[in-house]
């Protein structure tokens, strides 16, 4: 008997453990918990791997490389990998240096070098024209992503907004867009753009998401003459287009930065100054050639001297050498001493002019800075120590 009620006890027990979550079954499946959003995706690893250079030196493709690399650093939603962490993590790997630019082995790079993507590609110079071929590789799956081959014509400095648009195109398509402002002294014209209606006038907001190049710009309003155009659309930047309908005339066209543009602009770290030009040949040789000058005048002051002791001499002795008595010895050995001053101002100033001159050639010869003696690319000429004097030295 006791048994049974212990059992009976227990049953019971579990039926009033069991009711509430029954009572509340019918709620729970009315009322289901809502979903979690999903996690926010942080920005995908890039890595820039081999960028070989065509027809072009060594200093320029190091500066596109540097310039391409700073853009991507830049790239909103992707982390770039430092060029030195590259280089460490693929040090010592010869069969993947051996890549030949296959998308299998370039998965092999990127996983080896634990990122997501891969750029790479060559990089090539035609003349006033620099042409960048480059290719985005997917580690995981494996497969190429995009490709681009773009010309870019203009100096170094001046390239960064190119660069910038290239990139975008080839890593981030969607986000290669700019904006139409239309502004028209009408109300109520109607606005098309590429044959699709974008609203009438005035527009509050400019027109967004469209591709950078031209497009068919057209405004009508009954009574008034209709105005069609092509309006040019670039990255990053709104198009302000100014209509007259009256006359069916743009009356203007102008450009500004983006949101977007502007953040990065913000972003944008200074230029570093650019060095001072080495001017130590230029001092050196001015210093040496002056310093050269005053002892040279110096020693022409002793010879003087000399001159005019000569001339005491030998009014003393009546003009007949050799100078004998003890008055006439003092003024010889004057005169011995001040000659042999002379020599030695003569010939210490002589070299110093001598080695100023040599020094201020050498910088004529070499002209203006080479554009990678920054970088250490370019020989430098450098005045070395060399016991009590100096000496040139090229540093390479």
């Amino acid at each position: 008997m006791l048994r049974r009620a212990l059992c009976l006890g227990c049953l019971l027990a579990a039926g009033l453990a069991w009711a509430p979550s029954w009572a509340q079954a019918p709620a729970a499946a009315q009322a289901p918990p809502a979903a979690q959003a999903p996690p926010a995706a942080g920005p995908r690893s890039l890595a820039i791997w081999r960028l070989k250079p065509l027809g072009m030196d060594a200093p320029t493709a190091e500066r596109l490389e540097a310039l391409l690399r700073a853009e991507a650093g830049r790239l909103s939603g992707f982390r770039l990998q430092a060029r030195e962490e590259t280089e460490r993590l693929l040090a010592g790997q010869g069969e993947l240096a051996a890549c030949g630019g296959e998308t299998q082995c370039l998965c092999a790079i990127g996983a080896a070098l634990g990122v997501e993507l891969l750029v790479t590609g060559l990089l090539g110079e035609l003349g006033d024209d620099y042409t960048f071929d480059l290719k985005l590789v997917s580690v995981q799956p494996c497969q190429e992503r995009s490709r681009i081959n773009e010309a870019l014509s203009g100096r170094e400095d001046l390239l960064i907004g190119a660069i910038r648009q290239a990139l975008y195109k080839l890593a981030a398509p969607d986000r290669l867009i700019g904006s139409l402002r239309v502004e028209v002294p009408v109300e109520g014209a109607e606005v098309y753009l590429d044959g699709k209606l974008a609203g009438r006038s005035p527009l509050g907001e400019p027109i967004g998401g469209l591709r950078p190049g031209l497009h068919r710009l057209r405004i009508s309003k009954p009574g008034l003459s209709e105005f069609q155009e092509d309006v040019p659309v670039r990255f990053q930047q709104i198009t302000r287009v100014k209509v007259d309908l009256i006359s069916s005339a743009l009356t203007g066209l102008t450009y500004e930065k983006e949101a977007a543009a502007q953040a990065e602009e913000a972003a944008r770290p200074a230029p570093a100054p650019a060095p001072p030009p080495d001017r130590s040949l230029w001092v050196a040789g001015w210093s040496l050639t002056g310093v050269g000058l005053a002892v040279g005048a110096v020693a022409g002051v002793l010879a003087w001297r000399v001159w005019v002791l000569e001339d005491e001499l030998e009014a003393a002795a009546g003009g007949e050498p050799p100078y004998l008595q003890a008055s006439h010895q003092d003024l010889y050995e004057r005169g011995q001493k001040f000659a042999l001053a002379a020599d030695i101002g003569f010939g210490v100033g002589g070299a110093a002019v001598l080695t100023g001159v040599v020094l201020l050639i050498v910088d004529a010869a070499r002209g203006p800075e080479p554009a990678g003696a920054a970088d250490g690319q370019a020989p430098q000429v450098r005045l070395l120590p060399a016991g009590p004097g100096l000496a040139l030295g090229v540093e390479f």
